[in-house]
């Protein structure tokens, strides 16, 4: 019994060391698109290093306890649990709504009716969809005919993307940011009169380099063209928490839809509950406000679409 006891608190020792560890180099996010790669799963890590606490204090390592325990907090203070105010405790009186609802829908799915019936369940006023293949924008062109207002920029691969209205728009553009980047498609319309700027986007995974932080650089460097009331949604590849997407948030004065809320959400992936993660996201200007938000049924992808209704705030 003794010698399990010592190789059982080795193998703990041993996985609080390497989840440690690659909870102080997500800190390091900022630095390099390497780094962000450990900022990703800090619930995964939290849940770990709590078990792993109680597995050390069973044991008797009292030490070792004590190091998952600060380990642990690390990661509840990234997280913001829960410090942090979701976008729908915007302070005034809201006024309008208007339902966006945003739908990575995977680059070689093919469940194109699964794609229709998430958009006549939750009757979007606007369906920014990412991923947009030739293929499923065929299919959407015949089976969304109520959504006669379409900006498209459709591709072969995962960066295709298009935004369909059943509201009048008051412009639409589609933009590269960077110019080397991918499209992004950019609408406005209006939420009780007031003129409300949406941006649909899907930013390069981590995993692509530098564009991923470049592409939210341009996003902030756009901030001024977008107007004073403004939403930015879509696949950010990256959740909320980490070091790029909390200095966006902060040059453009965004509010993560989140907030505090962020580590239980969950976008993706879809055939993993366990690795869970809020990838797809939105953030949104003073003078915007989330009335509520919630996921749409699922449409054959590995993201869960995000259903959110907006209102502009009293002035």
């Amino acid at each position: 019994m003794e010698r399990a006891n010592i190789g059982l608190g080795r193998a703990i020792t041993g996985l609080v060391v390497l989840v440690g560890l690659a909870s102080v180099l997500g800190l390091l996010d900022r630095l390099s698109w390497v780094f962000e790669l450990a900022d990703v799963f800090r619930l995964q890590y939290l849940v770990v290093l709590v078990a792993a606490g109680v597995a050390a204090l069973a044991l008797r390592r009292v030490r070792l306890a004590a190091l998952a325990a600060a380990f642990a907090a690390l990661n509840v203070a990234v997280l913001g649990i829960p410090t942090v105010a979701p976008a729908t405790a915007a302070s005034g009186t809201p006024r309008g709504s208007l339902r966006l609802v945003v739908a990575n829908v995977e680059v070689g799915n093919t469940d194109f009716a699964a794609v229709e019936r998430l958009v006549a369940r939750t009757r979007p006023d606007v369906f920014g969809v990412t991923e947009l293949t030739p293929a499923m924008a065929r299919h959407l062109d015949r089976g969304l005919a109520q959504y006669r207002v379409r900006v498209l920029s459709t591709r072969g691969d995962a960066y295709g993307i298009g935004v369909y209205s059943r509201v009048p728009l008051v412009s639409a553009r589609v933009v590269h940011l960077p110019a080397d980047g991918p499209p992004t498609v950019v609408v406005r319309v209006r939420v009780a009169a007031e003129p409300v700027t949406l941006v649909v986007t899907h930013v390069h995974t981590p995993f692509a380099g530098s564009i991923h932080v470049r592409q939210l650089q341009a996003l902030d460097t756009a901030r001024r063209s977008l107007g004073a009331q403004a939403v930015v949604c879509g696949d950010f590849n990256s959740p909320s928490w980490t070091g790029p997407l909390r200095a966006f948030a902060a040059g453009g004065g965004f509010r993560d839809l989140y907030g505090g809320a962020a580590w239980a959400a969950y976008s993706w992936p879809t055939w993993s509950p366990a690795l869970r993660v809020p990838l797809d996201d939105c953030f949104l200007s003073s003078g915007v406000t989330v009335r509520s938000y919630r996921d749409g049924p699922g449409t054959g992808s590995d993201h869960r679409p995000l259903v959110v209704d907006l209102a502009v705030l009293e002035r």
